[in-house]
């Protein structure tokens, strides 16, 4: 079992990329009757993007125009090691077919927990959930109410990942506060993640845990189940190590410009921000003075998006004006 398999795995979008593709293994094969991302095996001396083309057609006839990686996953079951080169494909031609006669079928990124996966698939259902476009809260509020009202306009105005922050709570108030933003996540299909330790996934009702860089340094391995999402704050290239180690869904990384929350701190800059991650293998976003008008640049440098503090928060429109439904 020393030999570890490698597969290519295309995350096929429809034209209006609200669904994607996914396909049911057959009866005679591993992990057979569940549903997974199609793609295959990569072929001694072959590369990985020539192998997604190659699987991808042999599987399902189309043909392949836009592959971007989206992640690595390394990944053991008890009988079996596997490599997972993830890709986002979003161009492409030719008519769907079951050439292999598997099923397959379009769902939206909501449905697919409606569907029995491998568990290393889960980590691809988990992290293609995450927007481009990342709110965090502040650490305290002296009116809870005005909190609800803000997050509730991000929602409707698109915004699909919140992360509540808080600092001074007490535990009884805390749950009183994740129940109520839960609610409403639920209501909007938006992601609620509660920075705090792994062991809290149990006591709230949430969708992920973001470790801070002191928590993240503790661990060795995920300290969640992959049903839920896992993020971790890093500064540097050893914490984005550390953070592939115990497999995270995504990372921030900061402080890429100034930022009032944390004036002491000195900014990396851009590229920097591009030399740390460019050996990294799962979704970064940039924080740090962000706003939503950095997001361009921020793909360019290689993020996967931005999360944002002050630029929600700090003004008097209070997160207005922005438009948080980026295809």
């Amino acid at each position: 079992m020393n030999q570890r398999t490698h597969v290519a795995i295309g995350v096929i979008y429809n034209v209006t990329k609200d669904k994607i593709l996914i396909s049911k293994r057959s009866n005679n094969q591993y992990l057979a009757g569940y549903w997974e991302f199609p793609g295959g095996k990569v072929e001694y001396n072959e590369d990985v993007i020539t192998a997604l083309k190659r699987e991808l057609f042999e599987e399902l006839g189309v043909i392949i125009k836009k592959a971007v990686k989206y992640t690595s996953i390394n990944h053991n079951y008890k009988d079996k090691k596997v490599l997972l080169d993830v890709f986002k494909v979003t161009d492409w031609s030719g008519l769907p077919k079951s050439k292999e006669k598997q099923e397959f079928c379009w769902v939206s990124i909501n449905e697919l927990n409606n569907y029995k996966f491998p568990d290393a698939n889960k980590y691809i259902i988990q992290s293609i959930s995450l927007a481009p476009l990342y709110v965090i809260s502040k650490e305290s509020y002296e009116d809870y109410l005005q909190l609800y009202s803000i997050v509730e306009k991000l929602f409707v105005a698109g915004l699909k990942n919140f992360q509540l922050r808080l600092k001074t709570e007490t535990d009884k108030s805390k749950q009183k506060i994740v129940k109520r933003l839960s609610v409403l996540a639920d209501r909007y299909d938006a992601k609620l993640i509660l920075n705090s330790v792994a062991t809290d996934i149990k006591q709230y009702s949430i969708d992920g845990i973001h470790l801070n860089t002191n928590e993240l340094m503790k661990h060795s391995n995920r300290p969640i189940s992959q049903e839920y999402i896992l993020g971790a704050s890093c500064h540097n290239e050893e914490q984005l190590i550390k953070a592939a180690e115990i497999n995270v869904n995504y990372a921030f990384l900061s402080p890429v410009q100034f930022t009032a929350s944390h004036p002491e701190a000195i900014a990396m800059g851009w590229d920097k921000f591009s030399d740390i991650i460019s050996e990294i293998n799962f979704p970064i976003y940039a924080l740090g003075g962000m706003k939503p008008s950095d997001l361009k640049i921020a793909n360019v440098y290689g993020a996967y998006g931005i999360a944002m503090l002050g630029a929600v928060w700090n003004t008097d429109a209070l997160g207005k004006n922005i438009n948080f439904c980026v295809v």
